[in-house]
């Protein structure tokens, strides 16, 4: 996960990044380095001769804190059918009975010969988007040819002649699909942050060629005022113009940076949103929800880095 320390294996707290570029909490890491004899990157065990200065990556941790906010809460909790005073947790829910059943009351399912036949997934509280409207049975199929879920009269009537494959085999190829766009996500979110990265430090650079440029002027003018007594009117009114320009030029640097910082973090909003929802669904077991979930990623308008 790209938001996760590999040390405590939790969302980043005030993320720190070495100099190979691998990124940990800032306490776990410093825990690490404390209880080591060497200091090597717990990621990929490069050894640095001196204890690196930890700073915090402010983009990161930014990036990290919306993670946190935005995240999807967790699915509500699905409780036996049949128990009559304390609900206890369902194991598995029946198609076929249209219920839930704890380990106790499933046991008849997995004796009873009739009973074995019939269709367990793992529990879940919508049972009846699990069912075919029209006739009533699982929908265990999925049609290649309409991109939908039957089942297993819906093959051989309206769907007769169509590439039908079981429920969990076109499950896994999507899941598959997603994983690999999920990565695609990442590396986009990955991208954009050197971007920032990069545009901050050519701003840090610019300013303190600007000062150094400051110095440079002042010292000219000193030397001028000596040398020339009587063009120093001339020569002030030429380095105010100079300063204002430069003044000037300075600014529109600066909002164009601005502008374009501030449309790179809302793409990686965007494309966070996008791959919270995709790692998501790409470890979820319910195939009738997964296969309903659209592939592409939105925002085919995301800046190239």
């Amino acid at each position: 996960d790209v938001f996760q320390c590999s040390i405590c294996l939790d969302v980043f707290t005030d993320p720190v990044t070495t100099p190979c570029e691998h990124n940990f909490c800032k306490t776990c890491l410093k825990k690490h380095w404390d209880n080591s004899q060497t200091c090597n990157c717990p990621y990929c065990k490069k050894t640095f001769k001196h204890r690196p200065d930890l700073k915090i990556n402010t983009t990161l941790r930014e990036i990290t804190d919306y993670h946190k906010k935005n995240s999807p809460e967790k699915k509500p909790e699905v409780l036996c059918d049949f128990c009559e005073e304390r609900k206890l947790k369902a194991l598995k829910s029946c198609l076929v009975c249209q219920s839930s059943y704890c380990e106790t009351h499933l046991e008849p399912h997995l004796r009873v010969a009739g009973l074995k036949k019939h269709k367990l997934i793992n529990p879940v509280n919508n049972l009846e988007d699990y069912i075919c409207q029209k006739h009533e049975r699982p929908l265990e199929l999925f049609c290649r040819d309409d991109q939908m879920c039957v089942c297993s009269m819906c093959a051989v009537k309206d769907h007769k002649n169509h590439n039908t494959v079981p429920l969990e085999e076109e499950s896994e190829e999507k899941q598959t699909r997603l994983m690999n766009k999920q990565r695609d996500v990442q590396q986009m979110i990955q991208d954009r942050i050197k971007k920032i990265e990069d545009i901050r430090h050519s701003a840090k650079v610019r300013q303190l060629i600007v000062l150094v440029e400051q110095r440079n002027t002042e010292k000219e003018k000193a030397a001028r005022v000596e040398l020339f007594t009587d063009l120093i009117r001339s020569i002030e009114r030429c380095q105010t113009e100079l300063l204002k320009m430069m003044e000037e030029q300075q600014k529109a640097a600066e909002k164009h940076e601005e502008e374009l910082i501030e449309e790179l973090e809302q793409e990686i909003i965007e494309l966070n949103m996008r791959n919270t929802e995709l790692k998501l669904f790409s470890h979820t077991e319910d195939h009738l929800h997964l296969l309903q979930v659209p592939l592409e990623t939105p925002g085919t308008g995301l800046r190239s880095v």
